[in-house]
């Protein structure tokens, strides 16, 4: 019987109100979940609910309600955005297949009924319940060993108003649960025993504690009384995991003061900022990519769930944080590498779990000021190669906190119930810059490229010698036969093949030179230095301005109830790259952009009965993030390009061109996100068993914004010679091809007309958990989550998927069959953009083992379902028919030009058709290709450990770990390559042939719209598309290895101590999403052969040391030495502190790439050949490996160079961060803290990775490093 179960019949109702909320929401203005017919409190009262029976939820074709059964419309359930939600909120269009309906009923039969099977069947469990908090539990002994039944424990935390008490098992066990993360104390009694007290009992968040207490008989008034803390050794899970407490947040030197910089502390993550080509990401320090990107070992960026006080803390598109709370704001957080227990899910098993602080029933708080300018700061190492003074530099970081019992003079006054926490923290910066980059000198932009040449390399096809550094004219590109005379030059051809022409003296000509291209060189600056290439050099600041505020309020409603709430808010202001190319320059880098962010968080517990507690969270977070480059607004048609380009605003052209720096900073644009979490935990205990049971649902939103900018890439290749097919490495140059015009196709090329999207998916995941202490030496945990996740959706049903069987339309027009065409959601279909996947069971499963008193063994296996960041790939790029890219086709044959930069687009601009093309839409042109059926993801992770205890608080560790991927993304995969067989045709796939396309596709970026076209477009799986590109293909692998070793000595005597040190070996075919960092995620060479991209992962890095320590010096008053010196000695010699974190890191693996692709596969990238040594015996930064040992692959072949190369690896890492602390008590409750605190204190040069781009004038130079010697003082107010 349910209300048998309950016990208690305010919790029956409590209950019965939150599925009443639950089924009763409304869809709000960004089209959250809804349940809109019925009431369940109606249906009560048409039913009598005397079993568990009574309240049985059955499908029905319509909202009514019938004699003790709920029928519910079906469709009305599904999420927001999910299958049979229509984008207005009405009534939902098309069929709603049967499978449809059995899934929307198992969802709510799910989240109703779990809660009661798990009352009926399990009366007397308990569990960990939500993360974010910590359980304590054990077994009370006599002297002789034998538990005692009966004895009463309470679990108190006086600041905070915290007690909850519990009656021992028959066989001695207590337990509490959902217990906040804090210092408590423990009190037992028992008739005939002594009184038990232990105070200091540190628990901290997702912390599963044991402690065993053994009573000695005596008199009532004989209270034993202890300071201790739990035992070292983790006894409670097999969860791979590091706390971050409190004293390391605020005293460990923290640069920016970002607090999820200490995830660092755990040797086996790292920042993927070190895996940087050429420059640093976010100059400022303050960018989503210095702040949040990990990659945990073996783990894919994108796939670390950010927890913040129990709530979803991650963007949508690429999983950055959505808040970070500020040093003194946070109360601690754990870095969980393998989460093995079933409450964690939607992500690799990586974890990062933090939670705020909360007032308590004294008033504290804190006022502080940090500072840093250039004067105490070393010269960046590229200035001082360059001859640059240190730039500019000021930091002030200030703010407050304060928290205490919560009182409004005659209104409310209320010990031990009400507490409220405020936090302030302010950041004014002015951030050097440092660009150093090639710029074209007066020579090149004369068209005077005589500089380039060098000695003969060889002859051509016509017997002509070929010279290093030789442009060619790519408008003499034709075709030679051996034996034939060639009627331009009057020679006879030696072998058959293409030729080019050479530019007399490497000199362009003035009737050569574009015209739009000649106004474009007043935007360049002049070289500040002499040579080629690095040529310019500058410095400039980018200010930035951030304000963070905090209110949490806690309340203890009773004592089996409590609640918090806490609302936060950032806003940003930051400019990116200055005025680096001169002020009021917009062809230069600089962009400013806004961004704010809200963060909302509430929890309500209820302890139903000693041994049952609830537990619901909810939270909401929103990130509003724009850029306004300084070339918006700008009207192009100025420089001579075609009016239509003038759009509203217009923006400055993107110039990207090889070899040389580009122009344009991107358009104008605007991305607001949301996440909102709702979750419910209930937990029990009952005898050895500890069990919990729980839902979570996360929603997320995106909404964007861009305008549009032309797009256009003036590569080597169209340059080289003498044979473009086969053309010597040596030969060509970028800038020469943009004064010719003459670009190249695909890439950013084009302009792009984008709709404003409106997208949404959600995560809902299920757990069961079962920590059975089996033994007193043997604990076993025993978990099932099951996980499901909607494909995204579009809230206009503007999304489109990709049929790869079906033929298309055009078929009935041209006489044959051509498969493939694009299938728009809604409208009948379904409306996720892919069909989701329902069978996500993960199960979990850990043990903990007492091989002696201080030696335990732990291992552990999970199932882990990925989150899919979908949003980062498909935000426009499945908006078919109303997102719209007219391309740049700057050749059509990849040898021969075509359209110039003066007459880019001559058809105009194609605009959006929306769905009227239906089946057609974007023929002839480049689409997005999403798989109708894609499996989720998942990881394998498991583990197998030893902890041994040298002391109380001293632990040694040592863990195997290892983790396989399977169905992992691929990132954009070009399914429309030519089949490698076909690559034997050679230049006979170059042949211009009769069109059949012609007349039915009048626009076109690949020359499907012309009379004839190359051989190889019709020998494409799918000819009429110009690119099928599948943005997330299930295709991908990985495996990971390591063994980890951590030494911790915790908080005692003065000091604290951590050595984390990792040995490992990351191995897949595709990083994914780290392609952000140097786009490698994208440049399979074979699509057909995704095994051959085994390699490293960029992120592999065999040996990682990472120290961390925290030590009061033992001078002074209440010291080791000197207990008893005088005030003037103590006030210079006692209450010093040092602390300190020190990295030693092996470099990561390079990936070598290819500045041209000779391939002739139509979509295949290609690399270098390796035919030699690579390593250097002296590698230096201008040579950091031999660039002579590769050279160009034969045409039509992908090269033999490996993805990344496992014997040659950037630069280490090698830092040490140090801080000095001095205190001094003034009065009675205030203390005062200065400290100076250096990072990188050794200056060493931590370089960043060389230019691996082959054929580029830079390649094998190292141009970019992390931030010289910085030091930063402050001041901090303790009350």
């Amino acid at each position: 019987m349910l209300l048998g179960c309950l016990r208690d019949t305010n919790t029956y109702h409590f209950l019965l109100g939150l599925v009443k909320v639950a089924l009763n929401a409304k869809e709000d203005s960004m089209e959250s979940g809804m349940i809109r017919h019925g009431s369940l409190s109606e249906a009560v009262k048409k039913s009598e609910l005397t079993d568990v029976a009574a309240c049985a939820l059955t499908p029905g074709p319509s909202p009514r309600w019938g004699e003790g059964k709920v029928h519910i419309r079906l469709n009305s359930l599904a999420p927001s955005g999910g299958e049979g939600s229509p984008p207005d909120g009405g009534p939902a269009e098309g069929p709603i297949t049967r499978r449809s309906e059995f899934f929307h009923t198992f969802l709510v039969v799910m989240a109703v009924s779990s809660f009661l099977l798990f009352c009926r069947w399990v009366p007397n469990v308990y569990g960990q319940a939500q993360a974010f908090n910590a359980s304590l539990s054990g077994t009370v002994f006599d002297h002789t060993g034998a538990a005692v039944p009966g004895a009463a424990v309470t679990l108190l935390n006086p600041d905070k108003g915290f007690s909850r008490n519990f009656n021992t098992s028959n066989d001695g066990r207590y337990g509490f649960t959902l217990v906040p993360a804090g210092t408590y104390t423990l009190k037992v009694e028992s008739a005939g025993f002594r009184p038990y007290s232990q105070s200091g009992i540190v628990l901290a968040v997702g912390q599963s504690a044991n402690q065993d207490i053994t009573l000695e008989v005596g008199a009532v008034t004989e209270e034993v009384t202890v300071t201790a803390a739990v035992p070292i050794l983790n006894t409670g899970d097999a969860n791979v995991s590091s706390d971050v407490t409190q004293r390391q947040a605020v005293e460990l030197p923290l640069n920016l003061r970002n607090v999820f910089g200490l995830v660092l502390l755990n040797s086996s993550v790292n920042n993927s900022q070190q895996n940087q080509a050429l420059n640093p990401p976010g100059s400022q320090g303050t960018a989503d990519q210095d702040i949040a990107f990990f990659n945990f070992g073996g783990g894919r960026f994108g796939t670390t769930a950010f927890l913040l006080d129990g709530h979803w803390d991650g963007a949508g598109d690429w999983d950055g944080t959505i808040y970070v709370p500020g040093v003194d704001e946070l109360q601690e957080f754990k870095i969980q590498t393998n989460a093995f227990t079933a409450q964690y899910g939607w992500s690799m098993g990586n974890v990062v779990n933090a939670i705020t602080k909360s007032g308590t029933n004294s008033f504290h708080g804190n006022a502080f000021e940090f500072l840093r300018n250039n004067n105490l700061d070393a010269n960046y190492f590229f200035n001082n190669r360059a001859g640059i003074p240190n730039p500019q530099f000021k930091r002030n970081q200030f703010g407050f906190t304060a928290g205490g019992p919560l009182s409004i003079p005659k209104l409310y006054r209320q010990r031990d119930k009400t507490f409220i926490f405020g936090a302030y923290e302010g950041l004014r910066q002015q951030t050097p810059l440092t660009l150093v980059t090639t710029v074209p000198t007066s020579d090149f932009r004369s068209g005077n490229f005589s500089a380039l040449l060098g000695p003969p390399t060889g002859t051509d096809a016509l017997g002509r010698p070929i010279l290093a550094g030789q442009i060619y004219n790519p408008f003499t590109t034709r075709k030679v036969t051996a034996g034939q005379l060639d009627p331009t030059t009057g020679l006879t051809a030696t072998q058959s093949g293409f030729v080019r022409d050479p530019l007399v003296g490497n000199i362009i000509p003035e009737g050569l030179r574009d015209p739009v291209a000649r106004n474009l060189l007043q935007y360049w600056p002049n070289p500040t230095g002499g040579g080629l290439v690095n040529n310019y050099t500058a410095s400039g600041g980018a200010p930035v301005g951030v304000d963070k505020y905090t209110v949490r309020v806690d309340h203890v409603i009773s004592n089996r109830s409590r609640m918090f709430a806490r609302w936060s808010q950032e806003r940003q202001f930051k400019q990116l790259a200055g005025e680096l190319f001169g002020h009021g320059n917009v062809g230069g880098p600089g962009t400013v952009a806004p961004d704010n962010r809200w963060d909302i968080a509430g929890n309500y517990n209820l302890t139903l009965s000693p041994t049952f507690v609830m537990s619901v969270n909810l939270g909401y977070n929103r990130w509003v993030e724009g850029r306004k480059p300084q070339g918006v607004p700008f009207n192009p048609s100025s420089l001579g390009m075609p009016s239509f380009l003038d759009s509203n605003p217009g923006a400055f052209p993107s110039i990207q061109i090889d070899g040389t720096s580009s122009l344009g900073s991107g358009g104008l644009n605007a991305t607001p996100r949301e996440a909102r979490t709702y979750a419910v935990d209930f937990t029990k205990i009952r005898g050895a068993h500890t069990m919990n049971i729980g839902f979570m649902g996360v929603r997320l939103y995106l909404n964007t914004f861009n305008s549009p900018q032309a797009g256009f890439h003036f590569p080597v290749s169209m340059t080289q010679g003498p044979d473009p097919t086969a053309a010597s490495p040596n030969t060509g140059y970028g800038f020469a091809s943009f004064l010719l015009g003459t670009g190249d196709n695909g890439g950013q090329n084009g302009v792009t007309l984008n709709a404003n999207g409106a997208f949404q998916k959600g995560f809902y995941g299920w757990y069961f958990q079962d920590d059975w202490k089996a033994t007193r030496k043997l604990t076993l945990n025993l978990g099932i989550r099951y996980d499901f996740q909607t494909a995204p959706t579009d809230r206009f049903d503007r999304y489109s998927w990709f049929d790869y069987t079906d033929p298309n339309p055009i078929s009935k027009d041209i006489g044959f069959s051509v498969p493939g065409h694009l299938v728009y959601t809604g409208g009948g279909n379904r409306r996720g953009i892919y069909q989701p996947q329902y069978n996500n069971f993960a199960p979990r499963l850990g043990l903990t083992y007492l091989l002696k008193e201080k030696l335990l063994m732990r291992a552990g296996f999970g199932m882990f379902y990925i989150p899919a960041m979908e949003f980062g790939d498909y935000q426009g790029l499945s908006l078919a028919g109303f997102t719209q890219t007219t391309p740049y086709v700057g050749t059509v044959d990849g040898i021969t030009p075509a359209n110039l930069l003066s007459n880019p687009f001559p058809g105009g601009l194609i605009l959006p058709p929306s769905k009227s093309a239906g089946a057609l839409t974007n023929v002839g042109q480049f689409t997005n290709a999403v798989e109708n059926f894609r499996p989720t993801p998942y990881v394998e992770q498991w583990s197998l450990g030893f902890q041994y205890e040298l002391t109380p608080n001293n632990s040694f560790d040592v863990t195997y770990v290892g983790n396989h991927g399977v169905k992992l993304l691929f990132t954009f995969l070009e399914k429309n390559q030519l089949p490698p067989n076909l690559l034997a045709l050679g230049n006979q796939l170059l042949d211009a042939v009769p069109n059949p396309f012609f007349g039915h596709i009048t626009s076109s970026g690949c020359g499907l719209d012309q009379p004839t076209v190359p051989r190889g477009q019709l020998l494409r799986p799918f000819p009429e598309f110009c690119s099928v590109q599948n943005p997330q293909a299930p295709a991908a692998f990985s495996n990971y290895n390591s063994v980890q070793f951590t030494f911790n000595h915790r908080w005692s005597q003065g000091m604290q101590f951590l050595a984390s040190f990792t040995i490992s070996k990351y191995l897949d075919n595709a990083e994914g999403f780290e392609a952000w960092t140097s786009f490698q995620g994208a440049q399979i060479r074979d699509f057909y052969n995704t095994a051959a991209e085994k390699s490293l992962n960029p992120n592999d890095i065999p040996k990682s040391l990472v120290l961390s320590y925290i030590y009061e010096l033992p001078f002074g008053r209440g010291k080791r030495y000197g207990n008893r010196m005088n005030s003037a000695a103590n006030a210079i010699l006692g209450g010093w502190q040092v602390s300190g974190v020190s990295a030693f890191k092996d470099g990561f693996p390079l990936g070598i790439t290819a500045a041209s692709n000779n391939t002739g596969s139509l979509g295949g990238f290609q690399r270098p050949n390796l035919s030699g040594d690579p390593h250097v015996s002296n590698p230096t930064i201008d040579r950091w490996f031999n660039i002579d040992a590769f050279t160009q692959p034969a045409a039509y072949t992908f090269g033999n160079v490996p993805r990344y190369m496992s014997n040659l690896r950037a630069a280490g890492l090698n830092s040490w961060d140090l801080a000095i602390q001095r205190w001094w008590n003034w009065q009675e409750r205030i203390k005062i803290q200065f400290r100076a605190e250096m990072f990188n204190a050794f200056n060493h040069p931590n370089f960043y990775a060389p230019n691996t781009t082959f054929g580029d004038p830079g390649f094998g130079q190292v141009t970019g490093a992390l931030p010289p010697r910085d030091i930063q003082f402050g001041l901090k107010i303790h009350w």
